[in-house]
């Protein structure tokens, strides 16, 4: 019996499978196409259309350079990019945050999860940054821009506040211990200057110098004792009289009733001197003038003796007699006169000696008291310009170490304002495209393989 159908070769048989394949795989990728197409499609029809506003900002601080940057110049200019690149780096980061947002969002009347997460973009090589933000409207696209931009600049604000204060919070906590060194040595040299009575050493020296002065004083006033006592002993000499003497005539001669006595007692002296050569001594006129004179010197004697506290006699009293009893002054009564007034000035010139010699003694004992009490001032003087000096080193360190806030946060400056877009965009368009081509590469590929390629690769 014979076959009615030619044989079919193997290779045949196989392209025709393969054929067979083919197609089902152009109709799997053509419906796979149609479906991610229909979806992408319906996706970009539903999702919402926002505008874009996108405004720049230049970071204007300058990055301080060291003196090891300067004597490298390569070296420099890195690190001064590398600092440049981190605060932009930072504002990108503080832009971004959650309590910005909230800000500006207030701003602009909107919860922070209606106002949409900015783009920031930082240009390197240069001190630019580009901010995009997006919104329902024109309007609002740029209205949140603005509002944004303020928020940022607000927050950076508040930042450099911050550091401000706790820079110096931390300055008060390193220098309260020098200060209060500082005070509390202060107030000790205060204290004892009030205890010791002394201020500073100027005391000790003026006080050294008022005892030379007061000591020179003595010597002179001494030498106007000594000549006062020598003119005074020399006339006594001359006068045969002391000048005890010599001041006890002057009070008699002074005191009117005791010349008055003894101009009585001297005319009834000269009068029964006159009457005792005539008549016999126990005639009546001789008896009256001897009672007479009698009465007159009992009376002289009495007041001389009241005068000088001392029993007198006549003879005394013709010593101490300086002359008649005329009211002008005689010689030897200005010569007792001189003799009285040189014993009055030696005995004012002693007692001012005296006095001299109280006030040296006494400021003597004041100076060997000012300085003991002087250690301890200079040691507690040295005390206080040691804190002081310690108190001035941390403070000059402190303002040497200080960071101003300008170089933590620089300033911003915008350089293009918000723009107001013309355009809507959708936000999820590039995304969409980018799946799409991706699924649709992928299947293209897998459909136009031939088919032993695909047996070859398995």
């Amino acid at each position: 019996m014979t076959n009615e159908y030619p044989p079919i070769s193997p290779s045949a048989l196989a392209a025709s499978i393969d054929r067979g394949r083919r197609l089902r795989y152009v109709a799997l990728a053509l419906a796979a196409n149609l479906s991610i197409w229909g979806i992408v499609l319906f996706l970009l029809k539903d999702s919402p259309r926002e505008y874009t506003s996108q405004w720049s900002i230049m970071v204007l601080g300058k990055v301080p350079k060291s003196a090891s940057d300067e004597g490298s110049g390569s070296t420099g200019a890195t690190s001064a990019a590398s600092e440049a690149g981190n605060f932009k780096a930072s504002y990108k980061l503080i832009a971004t945050t959650d309590s910005v947002r909230k800000a500006a969002a207030a701003k602009v009347g909107m919860t922070t999860e209606q106002f949409s997460q900015p783009q920031v973009q930082v240009l390197p090589g240069t001190e630019l940054m580009t901010f995009t933000i997006t919104g329902s409207t024109r309007q609002e696209a740029q209205k949140k821009a603005y509002a944004l931009h303020e928020a940022f600049q607000e927050r950076l604000n508040q930042l450099r506040i911050q550091q401000a204060e706790e820079q110096e919070a931390g300055f008060e906590n390193t220098l309260s211990v020098a200060r209060k060194k500082l005070e509390s040595a202060q107030f000790r040299l205060s204290d004892y200057k009030v205890r010791a009575g002394l201020a500073s050493k100027d005391q000790i020296d003026e006080l050294a110098r008022s005892i030379e002065t007061l000591r020179r004083s003595r010597a002179e006033v001494a030498a106007q004792q000594r000549d006062a006592s020598i003119r005074a002993r020399q006339l006594a000499t001359d006068l045969n009289m002391s000048s005890s003497l010599a001041s006890e005539a002057f009070t008699l001669r002074t005191d009117p009733l005791f010349q008055q006595y003894l101009r009585e007692y001297s005319e009834a002296t000269a009068s029964l001197a006159n009457v005792s050569i005539k008549l016999g001594p126990n005639h009546p006129v001789v008896v009256g003038e001897t009672a007479r004179q009698s009465a007159a010197q009992a009376a002289l004697l009495e007041r001389a003796e009241a005068l000088l506290g001392r029993a007198v006699d006549l003879a005394a009293i013709a010593r101490l007699n300086t002359g008649s009893g005329s009211q002008t002054a005689t010689p030897r009564e200005d010569l007792f006169k001189q003799i009285v007034n040189y014993n009055v000035e030696r005995q004012a010139l002693a007692a001012r000696v005296q006095e001299i010699d109280r006030q040296i003694y006494q400021l003597e004992q004041r100076l060997n008291i000012l300085a003991q009490r002087n250690s301890t001032l200079d040691a507690l003087n040295r005390d206080m310009q040691i804190a002081e000096a310690i108190f001035s080193s941390k403070l000059a360190g402190l303002d040497a170490s200080s960071v101003p806030i300008f170089n933590s946060y620089p300033p911003i400056q915008m350089v293009a304002d918000p723009t107001l877009p013309e355009k809507r965009c959708n936000s999820q368009t590039k995304t969409l495209f980018y799946l799409c081509h991706n699924c649709l590469f992928v299947d293209n590929c897998r459909a136009l393989t031939p088919l032993s390629t695909q047996n070859t690769a398995l």
